[in-house]
């Protein structure tokens, strides 16, 4: 007569509940994702908005926004991209950048780095091979085959002219 109601529980992983959430849920492009200092990530992360590191991420990082790393913070991993990165702290990966990369200070990345524009201040360290810039895409020529072109030295006139035997 008188059971203990149990709270109704639902799994946030499950499609079911997602679906049925709110838009004021959804992820800005202003959202930031926070790594907070002592914390540490095992694995790849991948934050939909900005993302600021002050504590250690092992493994592969891609941010749709920018990526700060602070002094206290550290990533280590294969790859890092999104779209500026400030470097306090430091870095050991290969880093994409397609806006900027900056290291500060005392900040340090070592890996290979791809971006429209590198600053490194003095003080900074950086070891790896660098590219800047926007590399511009090659012209690619639409051939129709279909169309034959004709003979070089050669005038429609030609095939009415027949050799002697």
């Amino acid at each position: 007569m008188f059971k203990p109601k149990t709270p109704k529980t639902t799994d946030v992983w499950t499609k079911e509940s997602t679906a049925s959430s709110t838009p004021a849920a959804a992820v800005t492009p202003s959202a930031l994702t926070y790594i907070g200092a002592g914390s540490e990530v095992h694995g790849d992360l991948r934050a939909a908005g900005n993302l600021r590191v002050d504590g250690t991420v092992f493994g592969a990082v891609q941010v749709d926004g920018d990526l700060e790393v602070s002094a206290t913070g550290a990533i280590e991993g294969k790859q890092v991209n999104a779209r500026s990165v400030l470097v306090h702290g430091r870095i050991k990966a290969k880093v994409h950048a397609t806006e900027q990369l900056r290291i500060h200070g005392q900040g340090q990345v070592e890996g290979d780095v791809t971006a429209q524009s590198l600053d490194i201040e003095a003080g900074a360290h950086f070891t790896g091979y660098s590219r800047t810039g926007m590399a511009k895409e090659a012209e690619v020529l639409q051939l129709d085959h279909a169309a034959e072109a004709p003979e070089p030295n050669r005038t429609p006139d030609d095939d009415a002219i027949q050799p002697a035997v």
